[in-house]
C-alpha cells in the first residue's frame, strides 16, 4: 500500500519529470561534456584543482568528516528520544525517519556507484585521461577497467540533508524551507568541488538530488505521515 502511495504521488511524477528532462539536456544533449569543458579549460587544460587544499582537503575529507560528526548527533538524537518515546512519540518518530533517510541516501548511492560502471571526467581521453566518453545508458566495453562515478557519492553528504525539510516540517513547520536549503546549498557546493576536480558531471550530482529527495520522502511516508496541504504537495 505504501509502495503505491508513493509511486503515485504527484510530486514524485515531478521530481522524475524533472530529472529526465536534465538527463537529457546534460547527458543525450551534450551538456555534461559542454559544461565539463569549460571547466577543464579554465584550469589550464588539466585538473589543477584536484589535490587543492580547498577541494580536497576541506570540501573533499573535511566535508565528509564532518558529516559523520552530524550523522552521529542525529542517531544519538534518534535513540535518546525513542527511549523517551511515551513522552516524545512525535519527535521519535520524525528523528527515526531522519535517520532512515539519510542512511538509506547514503547506502543507495554508494550501491549505485558500485554497480554502474561510469568513468569520472578525469578518466576520460577529452580530459587528459585514456578512456573514451560512454554515456549512461550506452553499454560499458569490457576491455575497460571498472570505475565507480555515478551517480556521485561525495554530494551525496550534502544533498542526503535535503531530509530536514520533511524532518522539520513536522516538528518546526515555520523552518522546513531553511532545512530544504541546508540540503540543496550543501550538496552544490560539494558536487561543485568535485566537477573542479574533475570526478563527477552535472548529471551525476543530479541523479544524486534526485535519489536523495525520493529516499527522503519515502521513509517519512513510511514512519510518520503528517497532513498534506497545499503548500506542502510540491514535495
Amino acid at each position: 500500500m505504501l509502495i503505491k502511495q508513493f509511486v503515485s504521488d504527484s510530486s514524485v511524477h515531478r521530481l522524475l519529470f524533472l530529472y529526465v528532462i536534465a538527463w537529457l539536456l546534460l547527458d543525450v544533449a551534450g551538456g555534461d561534456i559542454w559544461l565539463a569543458s569549460k571547466i577543464y579549460a579554465m584550469e589550464g587544460y588539466q585538473w589543477s584543482l584536484q589535490q587543492h587544499w580547498l577541494t580536497e582537503s576541506i570540501l573533499h575529507r573535511g566535508a565528509r568528516q564532518l558529516n559523520y560528526v552530524c550523522c552521529a548527533v542525529v542517531l544519538i538524537a534518534t535513540v535518546v528520544a525513542n527511549f523517551k518515546r511515551a513522552k516524545y512519540k512525535q519527535l521519535a518518530d520524525s528523528l527515526l525517519a531522519l535517520s532512515l533517510a539519510l542512511l538509506s541516501a547514503f547506502v543507495l548511492v554508494a550501491y549505485l556507484k558500485a554497480i554502474t560502471n561510469i568513468a569520472c571526467p578525469w578518466d576520460l581521453a577529452v580530459f587528459g585521461g585514456t578512456e573514451p566518453y560512454i554515456h549512461l545508458l550506452q553499454k560499458r566495453p569490457s576491455y575497460l577497467p571498472y570505475k565507480q562515478c555515478f551517480p556521485a557519492g561525495h554530494a551525496s553528504v550534502g544533498y542526503a540533508w535535503v531530509a530536514l525539510y520533511y524532518f522539520l516540517k513536522q516538528v518546526k513547520p515555520g523552518w522546513r524551507f531553511a532545512g530544504l536549503a541546508t540540503g540543496l546549498i550543501s550538496g552544490l557546493v560539494l558536487g561543485i568541488a568535485q566537477q573542479l576536480r574533475g570526478a563527477h558531471f552535472l548529471s551525476h550530482d543530479i541523479t544524486t538530488l534526485l535519489l536523495s529527495l525520493l529516499c527522503a520522502k519515502f521513509c517519512f511516508m513510511l514512519i510518520s505521515e503528517t497532513p498534506t496541504t497545499k503548500e506542502s504537495t510540491y514535495l
